[in-house]
């Protein structure tokens, strides 16, 4: 698995999925977007698409997962493969335009939101 986080850290991130699944009771995510099951391969932990971080609930999603890091309270969240190559049409409830997450790498665990992290209007960067 690869990750946005520094060099050594990766392991620690591991082991940090595995337990907020095993906290949660949970072997399979939904997609944040399309609801579509995603089981989890748990030796990597991996999924059909890409993983993140959010230090903020998105109300509009059913799916995510609290969970501590670092003593903050975080939302795990994951996007199938997919959502991310445009396969399903995401436009923004704001401003209509299309979400496109091509350039996110697959089987990568973000820790930070990826759908904040390049917002597509005015409304959507207040947020």
């Amino acid at each position: 698995m690869e990750d946005d986080a520094q060099v050594g850290q990766g392991e620690e991130l591991r082991r940090f999925i595995l337990s907020a699944l095993s906290a949660s009771q949970r072997n399979i995510v939904n997609c944040a977007l399309c609801h579509r099951s995603l089981p989890v391969f748990e030796q990597f932990p991996l999924v059909d698409g890409t993983l993140f971080l959010s230090p903020s609930r998105h109300d509009e999603i059913e799916y995510d997962i609290p969970c501590h890091l670092q003593g903050r309270l975080m939302h795990l969240y994951a996007i199938c493969v997919d959502c991310l190559e445009g396969v399903h049409k995401i436009v923004c409830i704001k401003c209509k335009s299309r979400w496109d997450g091509s350039w996110h790498q697959l089987g990568t665990m973000y820790t930070y939101d990826i759908l904040a992290a390049s917002p597509c209007c005015q409304v959507r960067a207040q947020i």
